[in-house]
């Protein structure tokens, strides 16, 4: 058995528990996100006020802190020694972040602007991959607000629809959409919502999807743009007989 023996001595210095926020952090000044946040989002509207990019890393850094709320905010703003690393002068606090979001989702232009945004990351973590499979999905979101609208689940809240890179595992697009609209509605539209959000030269290659995505237009669209398919539906006869000619033609009998 090795014995250690360190000693551990206190010490005046300060410490923080969360050095690891540097990490994203550089990376999104490695790939000059400050900039583009602030060149598509609307600016402060006095001298005072905060950049956008500061908004937007606040929330990304509290987020890769396990943040679950806007007041979660508190253990970045509160956290010297974090601010004092990072070299920020000030987190903005819960209510301006909350101001702040209200502000920007309340203005289309504004919201447009977060497709270049992700963009920028997408394209960072693809390097030259020039083809991705598209996951698509709608995502329950159970909320207590009152204009929230009963989903299918039986809940109260909403139900936008998202699609994922699976080779990254990253959102490339996304639609909120009210809970009692229905999981199947124009998800063709939707697919070539993401197949306009992925970087320049990369394209499609395959959708995955589940019984929403069961439609005619979307089975024809994918044969004619030479786009690979797996679609979740309900096994009905015609559907089984055609799945077993299919397999026997395969194996070449």
């Amino acid at each position: 058995m090795r014995i250690i023996t360190d000693k551990i001595e206190p010490t005046n210095d300060s410490i923080t528990a969360q050095a690891g926020l540097m990490a994203p952090l550089q990376l999104m000044q490695s790939l000059g996100f400050s900039n583009i946040a602030n060149q598509c989002l609307p600016q402060p509207a006095s001298n005072r006020g905060f950049a956008p990019a500061l908004y937007v890393q606040t929330l990304m850094l509290m987020l890769h802190s396990g943040g679950e709320c806007l007041e979660d905010v508190r253990s970045l703003r509160e956290d010297q020694t974090l601010v004092d690393i990072l070299d920020i002068k000030q987190f903005p606090a819960a209510r301006s972040l909350g101001e702040w979001l209200v502000l920007t989702g309340n203005q289309p232009q504004a919201m447009q602007a977060l497709t270049p945004m992700n963009r920028l990351l997408i394209s960072s973590a693809l390097h030259r991959c020039q083809s991705v499979t598209l996951d698509i999905d709608a995502t329950e979101i159970v909320a207590h607000k009152k204009g929230a609208k009963w989903t299918y689940n039986g809940n109260k809240g909403f139900m936008p629809i998202v699609g994922h890179i699976a080779e990254t595992d990253q959102v490339v697009a996304y639609d909120f959409r009210e809970g009692n609209v229905s999981p199947n509605k124009d998800n063709l539209a939707f697919i070539q919502k993401c197949e306009k959000a992925l970087p320049a030269g990369c394209h499609v290659k395959a959708v995955r999807i589940d019984a929403a995505g069961y439609q005619q237009s979307i089975i024809e669209y994918c044969d004619a743009h030479g786009i690979a398919y797996a679609i979740r539906a309900t096994m009905i006869k015609g559907i089984r007989q055609w799945a077993i000619v299919s397999v026997a033609m395969m194996n070449g009998k």
